[in-house]
């Protein structure tokens, strides 16, 4: 099974998100826009993939990202939990 398009998309589309985050006034983020990087974040986050090539590719990039790994302000937005279930085999059950 070839995952990577999957994949890729919701990569794209966290960083498209992110971008439009990152541009935003420090004092004025939309609601709208940390919406759309949260929600983006948990699809990347809760996909599976299906290919060892994914899992790095999806490893790789979510360890560049404030929202999965937290940066100089804080926590990551997501629980170890979900960042966790995220990696595991799909028959496997997910706990929050």
């Amino acid at each position: 099974m070839d995952d990577l398009p999957t994949l890729q998309a919701l990569v794209a589309a966290h960083k498209a998100s992110m971008d439009r985050y990152d541009s935003s006034p420090d004092e004025e983020i939309p609601d709208d826009i940390v919406a759309e990087m949260m929600t983006t974040g948990a699809a990347l986050c809760a996909y599976r993939p299906a290919t060892i090539e994914s899992v790095h590719i999806k490893a790789k990039y979510m360890m560049t990202c404030f929202v999965f790994v937290g940066g100089d302000e804080g926590d990551p937005d997501f629980t170890h939990a979900q960042l966790v279930s995220g990696f595991l085999p799909a028959g496997e059950k997910r706990e929050a």
